[in-house]
């Protein structure tokens, strides 16, 4: 009896069904989805507005956003309605927060105005080295190398008066003498002109270098050939600068402004670099203004915003043209008697918000952002305005112009009706679709035959991994053309319903070829049997069982002693071959020892960690040539294994660093506003105590990701040391001042032996500084209350020793050595403010510096030693820079 149900027709007629039904179950999942929740399986309901869509709130979200940075754009560079480039900006208010502000120069700081700044960035950035120059008078001057124009430096006393000044001009760098006022120089003026003749003929005949004359002369410590310089140079410390093309407000240069006010050179530099963040930020601001002015028109969006000043309580034409930022500028017509009126108007449109900064009042309708996401947002993007503010954001509902909403709005208003009719799609369809999927699962394989045979096609005979290829990637092809080729949004209806179906159809297609062949060959077990691995497994395990090197040594061995007995069984002339074929034999295993020696040598130099070191093979054979390649690939390896490990550990402390930089952003804003906090007049002493924790919490972070950049920075070699001759006596005598009062609070009695004749090492003065504050705060922390420090500075041979030592508060259970790994802290429990990394950073630095440091554990007794060699009293003050 044939099996009538696995006829021809009926697989043919129930691969048709199948394959309407995958294309009327996939257009109506992507009807209900993509074009009409936008967020999750859905369908339009009769009273569903277009509003209560997922594109509609998503894109009212992203324009939301859009207007928030609009509106603080033109609050930056907008003065009474209009664009104003005269406008002046505090670069280091720039830099913090990418705000301008009243651009006041009395409340302090680096002013530049607006056009200065815009020109200078469509000019370019030029940076270079600035020398800062100390002399013994207290004279100090400036240099400006590796600029390509022409630049002049004044020289100041330590009173701010001019003494003269320093020029630069191509690269190359000179000295100028000036007439000064005071009266000290005098008489250096006379005689000026002999004086530039002798140091241009000086400067011709010693230093006709490239880099000129001015660099090595200051170098050596000596006394300058000029009579404007009766000292000698004291100190010469290194800037990176920017080139002035522009000039600041009220200041021919940046270092007349830094002598002005009498700026530190970690200050003047911190100023260049926030110089050289505000050009290109400032630009990119003004660039997305420009373009937000044609974007944010009314005929050009529907979306509507105003920045109110809470000053602005009288909303005239006047006010609302030159004291409110918003899109709708010709709104200004329209009078209101107060600011609530003009709020009242923009409760009129059906979705709106309005956000104010005083007190975080939040009032929303129909608006997809909450007040915690909206005010994170406007920390990040501030408007430039004096005060508090109130933010509108609004959306016209009436869709008069073509952006994206009325573009959706329009394609909604198409889908609507055909999206209620593809719901009623989906279900029949995906049952119909499984009940032929189920159908053509028992029939694959199957004739109308009873004999129970599985019948296979040529495709089900190809090798499974070709066979899965073949129909994978056209598969691929397929949804790589569509997708680069068409957007499913942008196309109309009956657009997508051809471009869907054929693309359906085709996709569904070859998973039913694929799907129907796997279940014939599962049927018939030749899934295994003819697939490609299966056959490379098999060619495998006949290599392992048919090659073993005992088995080879066995058959060597044998083959020679069957050799000895022939031969000796030949007679006299047996044993002369048997003597030729035993010296052969020896020969072949001396030439097999000496490869094997060469092939152990190279393991010993790899082994010893030369990576790179390859046994050569020009006299190796057999299985020891297959070693001695192994061998090689093992040192190549290893070599990579290594250099990956470098370089992953280069990675971890870019990690750290970039991570701790991202962080400092945020955290600065916090200690800004905490700040802004304690000038407000609170009254409630819970808030107070609230807002004195966040600041300290605040500050230890922000000292935490300090110490994590640092510590980074160290470990992986980046970083800069500027080694100088300084008195480590006069460096300890600082630091016992600058810490009495704190070892006073704790009941600690400072003990300290120092000789009074000065120390002298070569060390860089800031760093070494850094590791004795470590060394004196770890004690601070935790050393036990009312107990005696002990402070000693000793210079045994030509070594100068230095070694602090207390009893420390809490049981010291731990191996010295772990005491200076990262965030290993003494107490256990982390109970005070450390953060694990001050002995781990001291100790880096010690070593950076040629030094040594040791830490040395008696029961509680904690006690830390450094040392470095004492420098020669007959080296020259010079200044050697180390990266």
């Amino acid at each position: 009896m044939k099996r009538w149900e696995y006829a021809r027709p009926w697989k043919l007629a129930a691969l048709l069904v199948n394959q309407i039904c995958a294309v009327v179950l996939v257009l109506s999942v992507v009807v209900c989805t993509v074009y009409v929740s936008g967020s999750g399986f859905g369908f339009v309901g009769k009273e569903q507005s277009f509003e209560s869509t997922g594109y509609y709130q998503n894109e009212v979200l992203e324009q939301i956003y859009r207007c928030v940075r609009a509106a603080s754009r033109e609050s930056k560079f907008e003065k009474n309605g209009v664009y104003d480039g005269k406008l002046l900006v505090n670069i280091q208010q720039y830099a913090d927060n990418s705000t301008i502000g009243n651009g006041d120069p009395k409340d302090g700081g680096l002013y530049y105005a607006l056009a200065d700044l815009l020109n200078w960035s469509l000019e370019g950035m030029e940076t270079g080295t600035l020398m800062k120059i100390t002399y013994d008078d207290g004279t100090v001057g400036y240099l400006s190398k590796s600029f390509t124009n022409y630049t002049e430096q004044s020289l100041y006393s330590e009173d701010g008066t001019e003494v003269g000044s320093i020029s630069s001009m191509n690269g190359g760098s000179s000295i100028t003498s000036s007439t000064t006022a005071a009266p000290e120089r005098e008489k250096a003026a006379e005689g000026a002109a002999a004086e530039e003749a002798a140091v241009e003929e000086y400067a011709a005949e010693e230093y006709s270098t490239e880099e000129g004359y001015i660099e090595e002369f200051i170098t050596d410590g000596e006394e300058l050939p000029f009579g404007m310089m009766q000292g000698t140079v004291r100190d010469v410390e290194q800037l990176e600068a920017v080139e002035e093309r522009y000039a600041p407000v009220g200041y021919d240069s940046i270092t007349a402004y830094a002598e002005e006010q009498k700026l530190t050179t970690a200050q003047l530099q911190e100023i260049y670099q926030d110089l050289e963040s505000t050009l290109p930020v400032i630009y990119n601001d003004y660039f997305a203004y420009t373009e937000n002015l044609e974007l944010f028109s009314p005929s050009m969006t529907n979306m509507r915003y105003f920045v109110i000043p809470k000053s602005v309580e009288q909303v005239s034409s006047d006010d609302f043209t030159k004291k409110i930022y918003t899109n709708m500028k010709s709104f200004g017509k329209t009078k209101f008697s107060s600011t609530e009126g003009l709020l009242d108007y923009i409760r009129s449109y059906q979705d709106y918000l309005i956000y104010d900064s005083e007190d975080m009042s939040y009032d929303s309708s129909g608006m997809p952002i909450s007040l915690s996401e909206l005010s994170s947002y406007v920390k990040s993007y501030p408007p430039s305005v004096d005060g508090d503010y109130i933010l509108a954001v609004a959306v016209d509902t009436d869709y008069k112009a073509s952006d994206k909403l009325a573009q959706y709005k329009k394609q909604y208003e198409e889908i609507a009706p055909v999206s209620r009719m593809a719901a009623y799609g989906v279900s029949p369809g995906a049952v119909l679709y499984l009940l032929t999927m189920v159908y053509l699962t028992l029939a694959a394989g199957r004739s109308t035959e009873e004999d129970g045979q599985i019948v296979l096609n040529r495709f089900d005979r190809m090798h499974t991994e070709p066979a899965a290829l073949s129909l994978m990637i056209p598969a691929w092809l397929i949804l790589v053309l569509v997708s680069n080729s068409v957007s499913v949004r942008n196309l109309e209806m009956r657009e997508f319903v051809l471009a869907g179906g054929v693309t359906t159809f085709a996709l569904n297609l070859l998973f039913l070829i694929g799907y129907i062949s796997l279940v014939r060959r599962i049927k018939a077990h030749t899934l295994w049997k003819n697939s490609v691995f299966c056959l490379v497994c098999n060619l495998f395990g006949k290599i392992m069982r048919n090659r073993k090197t005992t088995t080879k040594t066995m058959l060597s061995y044998a083959g020679f002693l069957l050799g000895n007995v022939v031969f000796l069984i030949m007679g006299e002339f047996g044993i002369v071959l048997l003597a030729f074929f035993d010296l052969g034999v020896g020969v072949f295993l001396l030439r097999q020892a000496v490869q094997r020696q060469k092939i152990l040598d190279g393991i010993k130099k790899i082994s010893a960690g030369e990576l790179t070191a390859q046994i050569p093979m020009e006299q190796i054979s057999g299985d020891n040539r297959v070693f001695a390649e192994a061998v090689n690939q093992m040192g190549i390896g290893l070599s990579s294994a290594v250099e990956k490990s470098v370089r992953d550990e280069r990675l971890k402390s870019d990690l750290i660093t970039n991570v701790s930089h991202d962080i400092k952003t945020p955290l600065t804003s916090i200690i800004n506003y905490v700040d802004l906090l304690k000038r407000e007049d609170i009254q409630n002493e819970r808030a107070k105590n609230y807002i004195a924790i966040l600041e300290d919490k605040a500050l230890r972070l922000k000292h935490l990701t300090d110490d994590l950049v640092e510590a980074s920075k160290i470990s992986s070699g980046n970083i800069k040391l500027e080694l100088n001759r300084l008195n480590f006596q006069e460096l300890i005598q600082q630091t016992n001042g600058e810490f009495s009062e704190k070892f006073e609070n704790k009941g600690l009695n400072l003990v300290v032996n120092m000789p009074e004749e000065p120390v002298v090492i070569v060390a860089d003065g800031r760093r070494l500084w850094r590791v004795i504050e470590n060394l004196y705060n770890n004690t601070v922390k935790y050393a036990m209350p009312n107990t005696r420090v002990y402070v000693e500075l000793t210079t045994v041979g030509h070594m100068v020793r230095f070694s602090i030592k207390n009893i420390s508060e809490q049981p010291l259970n731990i191996n010295a050595d772990e005491l200076t790994e990262r965030f290993i802290r003494g107490d256990v429990a982390r109970s005070t403010e450390g953060s694990g990394l001050g002995l781990s950073i001291a100790r880096n630095l010690t070593e950076l510096q040629k030094g040594s440091f040791n830490i040395y554990l008696d029961g509680d007794l904690f006690k830390v030693t450094i040392i470095f060699p004492e420098a020669d009293n007959t080296s020259v003050n010079e200044t050697e820079s180390q990266e």
